[in-house]
């Protein structure tokens, strides 16, 4: 009887800290995150409003609606400011993957999530187009805010789908989104 209590204790201390240890996807996340910084790319976890809204997950069991926020990881990568920075114009555009095509002119699902920007350069935009469709299919919003270019993404694409992401966030910072102020 008091090996049994004595295995019950061991238990009791021993299953806190089993519960706490992460779990071989969440090593997995932590590897990707881990590489990506290495390359110079900051990682975020955060939420975004779903660009799917009307979904049954929205919807507790008593039928109330719930905010459609979907919690997502950011890999962002900074654009170098020129040393005429306070001139020059800022580029802030923002692509969502949508259920259904809204564009014509985008790749797949793709669409503006306001207007198509008005002032970016058509290599900027040509770039956008020809590489959206290499990006992972968990890859949920890109934009460019402030000069902090974002990929949201659920990572589950694995090291494949994070190789994508780098080149395509580095490409993002090889062609200038909107023309010199000394062009115009």
């Amino acid at each position: 009887m008091i090996y049994i209590i004595i295995g019950l204790v061991l238990l009791l201390i021993a299953a806190p800290i089993i519960a706490v240890l992460p779990s071989k996807r969440e090593k997995e996340q932590m590897k990707l995150r881990q590489q990506a910084m290495a390359q110079g790319i900051s990682v975020e976890l955060t939420s975004i409003d779903d660009p799917i809204p009307k979904q049954k997950k929205y919807v507790t069991g008593t039928g109330k609606q719930l905010k459609a926020v979907l919690p997502v990881a950011a890999y962002r990568i900074v654009r170098q400011q020129d040393r005429d920075w306070r001139r020059e114009p800022e580029a802030n555009w923002s692509l969502e993957r949508r259920a259904v095509a809204q564009d014509i002119e985008l790749p797949g699902t793709w669409c503006w999530l306001d207007d198509k920007p008005d002032n970016l350069t058509p290599e900027f935009i040509r770039y956008l187009t020809d590489n959206m469709s290499h990006l992972p299919e968990d890859v949920v919003r890109i934009e460019e805010v402030n000069r902090v270019i974002s990929v949201y993404w659920h990572e589950r694409s694995e090291e494949a789908g994070l190789q994508s992401i780098v080149e395509f966030l580095t490409g993002c910072l090889a062609i200038k989104p909107i023309p010199d102020v000394s062009d115009q």
